[in-house]
């Protein structure tokens, strides 16, 4: 039921239709479009280093405020409608290998931009603790797979699929997320 770009709202609205009481396990990763995902990454980009800083403290004090309640509701609605399922909230990976040369973002850019990711990585693990959730830390397995790596597991903006851009690749499911899944099960 995964969806490129979604929201809690999006979840809640249409994509836990098919959970029942007899769901065994269910995996999500919700969290980062609340934040302003896709806004940080194009002010980033687009953008000077203080315009970057500046939309990475706002969508951290979002995860702080806001984002809390909007998954508390997505969870409670996971555990009232599959109360037997084993579920595992999947974290987010750094986006950038620092320590190198990287075209395009500064590496003031770049460690914000993982610090944010680390951010919202911790906001996660929280809710999902006081669910009794299962948290998938997947920043371990996609260490030396970052953008700027030279073997990226997640695309680079792409200006002709922007819904493709900072999303894991094939190898990425397979090599990041995988692991983390079937060891959290």
């Amino acid at each position: 039921m995964a969806c490129s770009g979604a929201r809690t709202g999006d979840v809640l609205a249409n994509q836990l239709g098919t959970l029942s009481g007899s769901t065994g396990l269910v995996s999500i990763s919700i969290g980062g479009n609340d934040a302003g995902f896709s806004d940080v990454m194009t002010t980033c980009v687009l953008q000077s280093d203080s315009s970057c800083l500046s939309r990475i403290a706002t969508a951290k004090a979002y995860v702080d405020s806001t984002l809390p309640g909007l998954l508390d509701k997505v969870y409670s609605t996971i555990s009232a409608k599959a109360p037997a399922a084993h579920v595992v909230v999947l974290g987010y990976p750094r986006f950038y290998k620092l320590g190198t040369t990287c075209l395009g973002l500064s590496a003031t850019k770049r460690s914000a931009i993982n610090g944010a990711a680390d951010y919202l990585d911790a906001a996660l693990a929280k809710r999902a603790a006081d669910h009794g959730f299962t948290y998938g830390d997947v920043r371990t397995t996609f260490t030396g797979h970052e953008i700027c790596s030279g073997g990226s597991w997640l695309h680079s903006l792409n200006l002709l699929d922007i819904g493709e851009s900072y999303h894991p690749t094939a190898a990425g499911q397979s090599g990041g997320y995988l692991p983390v899944l079937t060891g959290a099960v």
